[in-house]
């Protein structure tokens, strides 16, 4: 049997999953809603916990000792192929890793809630990756352990992106959680030869005073329907600005002291989308549908939201060609847009049963802080990685200038943009709030409800979903 004698431990002693609320305010907690959170086991008294601890760790040794596979979840394969470099630098982990890739996203978070309530099982996560929109309910809880406890120091963190850091933190206590090998920046990726016949820009720089606040992109957007007979638009979906508003709140949506609150960014989300709606100014496709994937081989999408992801694997995938001269293979170039911003990412943390904490920590390090291997998997596989050392290595080597961007470099414009990132606003009920949010502006920007209405229906649905949460 695997490591499964500390269950006792586990089963009497872990604190209930509880969210941490909001905010700066790190010691502080709110409830989750019963469809968001992760398994709860009652706490046990401080002397029980403590007459178990030598076992428990006798446990773990032994069953480390003796070669029990290490179990590692995620959602894809995206973490199987990057713990290649990990087994490359450390070959003796090869055979113990033993990867479960939940295959859909949609129910990942459910099958990690399951196995969180049973450590006494064969193949409990000893470490769980996390997406951004989620990773709160777990760093807040007791299901996670600080990565101090996995061996991991302030020294191995200090080529990190600070929001990075600041993602994975547990909010009750300042601990630190989980650690990310890539950093997700976003920037306003465009059509160079349509901003020079439309607009009579021709370099970045000119391109970011066209749209440098959200007054400039929407007359802008006025502009190039114009100047291009009805032809061209902005944008391909309307929901393609979400992630610039998201990112630039100022304060959560729930204060650690239980209270809801609709930032004013929320609100000018709200009718930005309502006058592209309006005015016609997107192609009103939907996000990821065949038609919006279509968008970056036509004349008629000017540009997207993207992040370093999304610069490779959706704008350069769909753009029609594989090299200059191919489709609008090299006709695009990058600058920051109204506000920096970041999208998606994944994080690895370590579970409070883990079996090998020094295996989980030796993961964590090669994956997540080792410059040279850092390096090397970014220039191997385009991964903009959480280590700055690593990509102004690349950049000055001539690593980023890209034949894409027309020999732009991605590298330089993305850098500064990571470290502008500001995550403060984030909390544990971004995921399920942002849904809420967007059915009242679809509602909104369609006519259907007036601007009044759909606050008050958005704010009612709130309240529906987290009876614990004070809505005013």
């Amino acid at each position: 049997m695997k490591k499964k004698v500390i269950s006792v431990l586990l089963s009497t002693a872990m604190v209930a999953s509880v969210l941490a609320g909001c905010g700066s305010d790190s010691g502080s907690t709110a409830a989750p809603a019963a469809d968001d959170s992760a398994a709860t086991t009652e706490e046990a008294p401080a002397d029980d916990a403590a007459a178990e601890e030598a076992p428990a760790e006798d446990a773990a040794a032994d069953t480390a000792a003796s070669g029990d596979k290490f179990y590692i979840y995620s959602w894809n394969t995206e973490l199987q192929e990057r713990l290649a470099y990990v087994t490359e630098a450390h070959p003796e982990l090869a055979d113990r890793i033993e990867y479960v890739n939940v295959g859909d996203s949609a129910i990942y978070q459910e099958k990690i809630d399951q196995l969180l309530q049973n450590p006494d099982a064969e193949d409990y996560p000893d470490m769980i990756a996390f997406e951004a929109g989620y990773i709160m309910k777990y760093t807040n809880s007791d299901f996670t352990i600080p990565v101090t406890d996995c061996g991991i120091t302030d020294d191995d963190l200090a080529e990190m992106y600070p929001y990075t850091i600041t993602i994975a933190t547990d909010q009750r206590d300042g601990s630190l959680k989980g650690l990310s090998w890539q950093s997700c920046p976003g920037a306003f990726i465009y059509r160079s030869d349509l901003a020079e016949s439309l607009l009579g820009v021709t370099s970045p720089e000119e391109m970011q005073a066209k749209i440098g606040t959200w007054d400039d992109f929407l007359a802008t957007a006025r502009e190039i329907k114009e100047k291009s007979g009805d032809a061209t638009r902005i944008l391909s979906s309307n929901g393609d600005v979400v992630n610039t508003f998201m990112s630039n709140k100022t304060e959560p949506w729930v204060t650690s002291d239980g209270v809801f609150h609709m930032d004013s960014a929320m609100e000018e989300y709200m009718d930005v989308v309502k006058v592209l709606q309006e005015e016609d100014l997107t192609q009103k496709t939907t996000q990821w549908s065949d038609e919006w994937n279509a968008g970056p081989s036509t004349d008629a999408v000017f540009g997207y939201f993207g992040c370093t992801w999304f610069l490779h694997w959706t704008i350069k995938a769909n753009c029609g060609g594989s090299a200059v001269g191919e489709g609008t293979y090299g006709l695009w170039n990058m600058c920051q847009g109204p506000a920096p911003y970041y999208w998606g990412g994944t994080w690895l943390g370590a579970t409070a049963g883990c079996s090998d904490k020094e295996m989980a920590g030796t993961i964590m390090q090669a994956l997540c802080c080792d410059t040279d291997i850092m390096t090397k998997m970014s220039e191997e596989t385009l991964d903009y990685v959480n280590n700055k050392a690593a990509m102004k290595s690349l950049s000055d080597a001539g690593k980023g200038a890209y034949d894409f961007l027309g020999g732009q470099d991605f590298i330089a414009v993305f850098s500064p943009l990571a470290e502008d990132v500001d995550v403060s606003w984030m909390c544990a009920y971004d995921q399920k709030v942002n849904e809420l949010l967007d059915t009242q502006v679809t509602a909104y920007s369609n006519g259907e409800k007036d601007k009044e209405t759909a606050i008050a229906d958005f704010k009612a649905a709130v309240a529906d979903a987290y009876p614990g949460v004070t809505v005013e």
